[in-house]
């Protein structure tokens, strides 16, 4: 399999974003270029503003040539797909996956994949993860560590006018889900997008915080997979935490 990384490209079309958002990159420290690693953090709404800067700043910034685990549905898609692929994405199956690991690629993933993308009302940086593991079953397999980081900003770029939830509950969506074939093509419905109330993002600044990388080779069992994973769950949250503080505390003084 052949992975293309067109730097140019990735460098012009995350440009408007950075121009937009501002973003700032925090951990620089804990990324090494010398040695691949996973990557593993929050995917905001829409997946569509923070995924395209964290794979400019880390090829075009630290030179990791870092491959990005895109959901299925994007390469169904003529010339979408070309796209995706120019940003070194692949589809996110585990044959793969595996292939990239195997050429000494850095893995993106988003655990949340297409679910945690589109938001509903009240999943604000909620990570839904669900009971997936193959991620780190992969990093460890390949001895990879894992180097968690949050993203700030995404999930309130837009906000939401028709929620998701409200057109799956309805009796026709209900009755259509009954049709098997139908049913696990829209994905029992995780495949329906809550509606924005425009289409421009509001804008606002973004954070991403990268954290110290950690080893999964002292795994042994599912029972401390579980319990790693929770863990890198709780860093998310905690850095997202103080992100949101350090946001708080930089509008006061840009106001004072």
């Amino acid at each position: 399999m052949q992975i293309q990384h067109d730097a140019k490209w990735i460098k012009r079309l995350s440009l408007l974003s950075k121009q937009y958002f501002k973003p700032t990159f925090l951990g620089a420290e804990y990324i090494d270029a010398s040695v691949p690693a996973m990557y593993v953090g929050n995917h905001t709404m829409y997946g569509m503003l923070d995924a395209p800067m964290i794979i400019d700043y880390l090829y075009n910034e630290h030179k990791v040539a870092v491959v990005s685990i895109a959901d299925h549905g994007h390469f169904y898609i003529p010339l979408w797909r070309d796209l995706y692929k120019k940003f070194g994405a692949i589809d996110g199956t585990r044959e793969y996956v595996r292939s990239a690991m195997q050429q000494g690629y850095s893995i993106l993933v988003f655990p949340g994949g297409g679910r945690e993308v589109l938001k509903r009302k009240g999943e604000a940086y909620q990570l839904i993860w669900k009971e997936r593991y193959g991620f780190l079953k992969l990093a460890q397999e390949f001895g990879y560590d894992i180097v968690p980081f949050a993203a700030l900003g995404g999930d309130e770029a837009y906000e939401i006018g028709l929620d998701a939830t409200n057109v799956v509950n309805t009796k026709l969506f209900q009755s259509l889900l009954k049709v098997p074939k139908l049913a696990k093509f829209l994905r029992y419905g995780e495949v329906i997008p809550s509606l924005p109330k425009s289409l421009i993002p509001k804008r606002l600044p973004f954070y991403f915080q990268f954290m110290p990388s950690q080893s999964l080779m002292q795994i042994q069992n599912i029972e401390e997979l579980q319990d790693f994973r929770e863990h890198i769950q709780q860093q998310i949250y905690t850095a997202l935490s103080e992100l949101k503080r350090q946001r708080a505390e930089e509008h006061a003084e840009f106001t004072q």
